[in-house]
């Protein structure tokens, strides 16, 4: 009597992040949102050089033409300048998207450093570290950046870097903690401690890479948040100041001649509404993806 073996199948190992990005693949909203917003990246990073070679720069004046509705040449129509108003909404969406990209990338570095440290410390370090997140989050968040910036000199983007990233981090710090909280009585952790591994190495070689996904979640989240604010901001004429435009100014200045030139207002307004859609949808997307109970209902 012969014993005939029986051939398993093989099956392919994967990972969270795999999973992750089969699970946002599958999400056609979130997706097609990724797509758009890389697409609208790319634009506003490269447009502006084709448009200056083509000799529409986003300075240059032509009085004597003046304000006119889109054409041909000019697909978003010209301000009271003359200045093509395509031009300026491409490096005006550039400036807001690094402004709000960088802005998002310091309150992430600080709100995760500050939430690991509380959450692994514990005690009265992390008792002491949240009541001062919590008289941070007591006041308004916008006044605070409106006093930083007023009270510099210089109004450039560099200030806006420091002055929406310092001080945006506090739902980062919170979001990290309640994640190294749970982290920190796990297995790993708790061997790393036992042979002496120092504290600040567990902090950064295991704690931080395991909350890495709800800290990206949140950062493509920030990010809208960041462009609004910067927008707000050169909207009270507190952001960046000319000849240099941003979606702030050029919605500012819209709004200023919209009954006459309603094209200098709408095309900026709906530039930023269709980029900050987009960063949503992939946030959101994301969040599903990243989420673990989401594993197992697929």
């Amino acid at each position: 009597m012969t014993s005939q073996s029986t051939s398993k199948p093989i099956v392919e190992g994967t990972s969270l992040w795999l999973d992750a990005w089969k699970r946002l693949k599958k999400n056609r909203a979130a997706y097609l949102s990724g797509i758009v917003f890389v697409f609208l990246t790319c634009l506003c990073f490269i447009g502006p050089f084709v448009m200056k070679a083509m000799g529409f720069a986003y300075d240059a004046q032509d009085i004597a033409y003046g304000a006119h509705s889109p054409t041909l040449n000019h697909w978003f129509g010209t301000d009271f300048y003359g200045r093509d108003i395509f031009t300026r909404v491409l490096v005006g969406a550039r400036v807001s998207l690094k402004i709000g990209l960088i802005a998002a990338i310091v309150s992430a570095i600080v709100g995760t450093i500050f939430g690991s440290i509380a959450g692994y410390a514990g005690g009265k370090i992390d008792n002491l570290m949240m009541r001062f997140v919590d008289i941070l989050y007591a006041l308004p968040y916008m006044f605070l950046v409106i006093i930083f910036v007023t009270i510099t000199e210089n109004k450039g983007e560099t200030v806006l870097f420091i002055a929406l990233g310092l001080v945006g981090w506090l739902t980062t710090a919170r979001i990290v903690r309640g994640q190294v909280l749970s982290l920190k009585e796990r297995e790993f952790v708790q061997a790393a401690h036992s042979i002496g591994v120092p504290a600040y190495l567990i902090i950064f070689r295991h704690l931080i890479p395991n909350t890495l996904g709800p800290i990206i979640v949140y950062f493509t989240l920030t990010i809208p948040t960041m462009i609004l604010q910067e927008a707000f901001l050169s909207f009270l004429g507190l952001g960046i100041q000319p000849p240099k435009p941003s979606l702030g100014t050029l919605i500012n200045d819209g709004a200023n001649h919209m009954i006459v030139f309603w094209w200098e207002l709408v095309f900026p307004s709906l530039f930023m509404a269709v980029m900050l859609f987009s960063l949503n949808f992939l946030g959101d997307g994301l969040r599903d993806a990243l989420d673990p109970q989401m594993k197992k209902e697929s």
